[in-house]
């Protein structure tokens, strides 16, 4: 942790050339980011979602930065601004905002805001760490557990679904890879509420859920989910 100071102070110096240009906002699908900002209306903690955690802070600042420790505090993330409007489309007031997408094996991180120059904590989030090594608070976000990882997705050995349920139902997939129709997949129960079905996908991004009856049901252990855009909530899978 001493190591923070340096480095802080070394950003600074070098005129903020490390600068990020945010691409991971860039990565996020417009419905998703069209979600986030009907509820993004006024600055607050931060808000830790199954995928991301959105941070925000007040407008009135020129500038508005943060750093995290799980990249050394090496990198500036610019936050971006929200303008939230009343019915007949009047800027009412602002809120900068930025949404970092969750690291899969954190349980928790610390970070840094940098206002208009100077280096502070985050004035919206009560839970901050002191370091006495350095004499720097940092502000802290308690994740929870990491982020489940979905096996065999290797489009070479096929992709598992797994369902996990009570006994002697009947579930069914469907997905963009079928066009939506849930009737052409059902899972194997293998043992008592656990079903099972292995699809040889390709590469490429897909959006599903489980069915049972005419029930859609989304996948409670993918973290990764998104509006499609005709604007049913499903579960994400990209294989690689």
């Amino acid at each position: 942790m001493k190591r923070i100071s340096i480095i802080l102070c070394s950003l600074v110096f070098l005129g903020f050339s490390a600068i990020a240009e945010m691409p991971e906002q860039d990565e996020i699908e417009s419905y998703e980011l069209a979600n986030f900002m009907t509820k993004l209306t006024q600055v607050s903690k931060p808000l830790v979602t199954d995928k991301y955690i959105i941070f925000t802070a007040s407008s009135e600042a020129r500038f508005t930065g943060i750093v995290f420790d799980f990249e050394n505090y090496s990198k500036i993330h610019a936050f971006q601004k929200h303008n939230i409007r009343d019915i007949d489309d009047n800027i009412t007031s602002s809120v900068m905002f930025h949404i970092l997408k969750r690291p899969r094996d954190l349980t928790e991180i610390s970070y840094r805001l940098i206002i208009d120059g100077l280096w502070t904590y985050d004035p919206n989030n009560p839970d901050k760490i002191y370091d006495s090594s350095s004499g720097i608070t940092l502000s802290h976000v308690n994740i929870g557990s990491t982020l489940p990882v979905i096996t065999n997705t290797n489009p070479s050995t096929g992709t598992k679904f797994i369902y996990n349920g009570k006994p002697g139902e009947t579930v069914r997939l469907g997905g963009t890879f079928t066009n939506w129709d849930s009737w052409i997949y059902e899972l194997e129960e293998t043992k008592p509420g656990f079903y099972e079905l292995e699809l040889p996908l390709p590469r490429g991004k897909y959006y599903y859920n489980y069915y049972i009856g005419l029930n859609a049901i989304t996948d409670r252990t993918n973290p990764d989910k998104a509006y499609t855009e005709d604007g049913r909530k499903a579960s994400v899978i990209t294989i690689q």
